[in-house]
């Protein structure tokens, strides 16, 4: 089963390792849904597309070294990396663009991940005074966020002409850690340090996809494909 070195986690992970580690917990919720209780290196990387080499040394960050010949307990892998993660944290979520967003993100967050959406806001009359949920924020106009809210992340999904004007508003507010799922490059002013960006291009992550569908790993006649991570920095650099 999964050998825990003590109660503590490593409070400096690696950046890639965290984005791995978060894509580890995702599978290992899957499997804990249906039922698996032990799990392989081999086979939880291979779920996840990665090395299970760089697998096991994402997972040795979190304290967790599986037994040999044994594997993982899932639970209590889940557990770790949660932790790890500070998933076991609730963490409020504002979200600008929320009839881009709204219903998808609402339906990914919630009890057991460690998010709540507490705030949304759009620029669309038809949406501004309703709520995407029975139990749901009040949808706001994009021009009114407010200097002050409360909120650990600030998602925006705006169209692209209004995606700066919701990043300075969710930095004026205090946010420092920002997901931009628009094909704007955000610009950052010096006087506020702190701020994360994390960027999530769709349209990249289809060249991704384009890119391995025509060169399969193992296919005649072609060397092995870059992993997805591979290419996205060949992409970006």
């Amino acid at each position: 089963m999964t050998a825990l070195s003590d109660d503590t986690v490593p409070t400096r992970i690696p950046g890639p390792a965290v984005a791995r580690l978060a894509l580890y917990l995702h599978v290992l919720r899957t499997y804990n849904q249906r039922g698996v209780a032990v799990t392989s290196s081999q086979q939880l990387s291979t779920a996840a597309g990665v090395n299970p080499a760089i697998l096991r040394k994402d997972l040795s960050y979190v304290g967790a070294n599986g037994v040999r010949g044994v594997g993982y307990d899932v639970s209590k892998l889940i557990a770790r990396v949660a932790m790890a993660l500070h998933t076991d944290d609730t963490h409020n979520v504002a979200l600008a663009g929320a009839s881009r967003l709204g219903h998808a993100l609402l339906a990914h967050t919630g009890i057991g991940r460690g998010f709540t959406v507490t705030a949304l806001f759009d620029d669309d009359p038809e949406l501004i005074g309703r709520t995407l949920a029975d139990d749901g924020p009040i949808i706001e106009p994009l021009h009114a966020i407010p200097t002050s809210g409360g909120w650990d992340i600030g998602v925006i999904a705006t169209s692209d002409d209004r995606a700066q004007e919701a990043c300075d508003a969710f930095i004026a507010a205090g946010v420092r850690q920002i997901l931009n799922v628009t094909a704007t490059t955000l610009v950052i002013q010096h006087d506020t340090p702190g701020v994360a960006v994390r960027q999530v291009d769709l349209a990249l992550e289809l060249q991704v996809l384009s890119f391995q569908a025509k060169h399969a790993a193992g296919a005649a006649g072609h060397t092995t494909a870059p992993t997805p991570a591979e290419y996205r920095e060949t992409m970006t650099s």
